[in-house]
């Protein structure tokens, strides 16, 4: 037998009772005299402004929090910049009710939203620029050239209707490299461009959505497989557009790239302008 088993026959037990507690207890190094205690690294100061004092008539004292606080929001006012932020896409997040352009097969529709933002407009001019792959919606006079009615009024209220327009769609898809049988829709940007209040929209910014197909339930009946849109490979790598890139796609000028098929509405082309004939011999004016 173990002589100090014998000695103390309990010393086993109270080793394993004191073990755990041992194990769990932290590490307390025994102070040092002369020398302050050593606090663990949890009870450090986070931030340097925990350590920042303020000289007062009665002497320096520690900040408040309301103080750190607003010593750090100035800090980070001052060293802020855009750089290396990206503009998160709006296409991944729900966008149920936002100015909606949608591209199918021989026919367009915008939806309600996009209608209901420009007031009191029920003809517009649709623009392209085939180089920056944009499209514009310009609101126009209803007499004026290439004026398209893109809503309908009943009980003057404003709705949505589908555009039949099978050559243009034919080259929105050649122009895009687009699969003829998917369907595309693209969110709109309002802006205001000379006066006028345009919706940019981004040709290459768009959502894909295959056929609708029809299953068959556990009775038997048929019901709509609802799409799942597609995006462009190339947002796979990224959340958005950088900050100073996103804010330049949205800046348009009418006169470059874009097809002006008539000036804004009331305006006067050079074969409208009123002439006057004056007669040299008797002074008389004649307006042509």
């Amino acid at each position: 037998m173990d002589e100090r088993s014998f000695k103390y026959p309990n010393r086993q037990a109270q080793q394993a009772a004191y073990a755990p507690q041992a194990m769990n207890r932290p590490y307390s190094p025994p102070p040092v005299p002369g020398y302050a205690r050593a606090y663990p690294p949890a009870m450090a100061a986070t931030s340097p402004l925990d350590q920042a004092q303020v000289l007062t008539p009665g002497g320096f004292k520690p900040l408040s929090k309301a103080e750190r606080d607003e010593a750090a929001r100035i800090a980070l006012e001052a060293g802020f910049s855009f750089d290396g932020y990206q503009v998160v896409r709006r296409e991944f997040f729900s966008h149920r009710f936002d100015p909606t352009l949608t591209i199918k097969g021989n026919s367009i529709i915008f939806n309600n939203s996009c209608i209901s933002k420009l007031e009191q407009v029920v003809y517009v001019q649709i623009l392209v620029n085939p180089t920056t792959e944009k499209l514009v919606i310009r609101p126009c006079a209803e007499g004026a050239r290439d004026a398209i009615r893109w809503c309908v009024v009943r009980d003057d209220k404003r709705k949505s209707r589908q555009i039949t327009c099978g050559l243009f769609t034919a080259k929105l898809y050649d122009l895009m490299g687009w699969e003829a049988l998917y369907r595309y829709k693209l969110q709109g940007t309002r802006i205001n461009y000379q006066g006028e209040q345009l919706y940019v929209f981004d040709l290459t910014s768009t959502e894909a959505f295959l056929p609708q197909t029809k299953e068959v339930d556990e009775e038997g009946k048929p019901r709509r497989k609802r799409p799942v849109p597609m995006y462009p490979s190339d947002w796979r790598d990224s959340f958005g557009m950088p900050v100073l890139a996103h804010t330049a796609s949205t800046r348009v000028d009418l006169m470059e790239g874009f097809d002006l098929m008539e000036n804004a509405a009331g305006a006067q082309t050079p074969e409208q302008m009123p002439m006057e004939i004056i007669d040299q011999e008797t002074g008389e004016v004649t307006k042509v």
